[in-house]
């Protein structure tokens, strides 16, 4: 440590510190006039004092150095990606969208209804219906859905809830 670069830094206030809070602490019980010191004391208090300038060798309690600036950490390399193949779907008639307003009224069709989280214990839902097209086109389930309806699904799995839902539009398409 007594070897240092000229080209580190430090603080230079840090190098004489440890030596200045000494002096200060023999200075201060030397001049103090509220303590009062032997002669005995006062020969002991120097001795101390040599023995510490002697022992504590100041080049040796140096601060470590900081670079200014410090280097910039490197970064890791990335890791290659690997890209994973994904069967491609290929769709169904049934998954395929239609709009309803091209179609007959009588056809038979899938209504999908997405239901988000309203409420903090629900979930999101999506319920597909089976229902004719003239449903879907003069939007009557629109009238069947209230809070009530919504409470008693979302409490449920995801196929009872289509079962009873399914039930409550066959009941209204009955009712008309």
């Amino acid at each position: 440590m007594a070897n240092r670069k000229k080209t580190e830094s430090w603080i230079s206030e840090s190098r004489s510190f440890f030596t200045d809070v000494m002096t200060d602490t023999f200075t201060s019980l030397r001049g103090n006039d509220l303590i009062e010191i032997s002669r005995t004391e006062e020969s002991q208090l120097e001795k101390l004092e040599k023995l510490w300038l002697i022992n504590y060798k100041p080049l040796e309690h140096l601060p470590e150095s900081n670079p200014c600036p410090l280097p910039k950490p490197k970064r890791a390399p990335r890791k290659p990606q690997t890209r994973t193949t994904c069967a491609k779907k290929t769709e169904t008639e049934a998954d395929k969208y239609v709009d309803a307003n091209t179609l007959d009224d009588n056809v038979d069709i899938v209504y999908r209804i997405n239901i988000p989280r309203l409420r903090p214990h629900w979930r999101h839902s999506s319920i597909d219906l089976k229902i004719k097209a003239h449903v879907c086109k003069n939007n009557l389930i629109e009238q069947l859905i209230n809070w009530e309806l919504l409470d008693g699904i979302m409490e449920l799995p995801l196929e009872e809830a289509t079962a009873l839902f399914q039930s409550r539009v066959d009941e209204m398409l009955l009712a008309e």
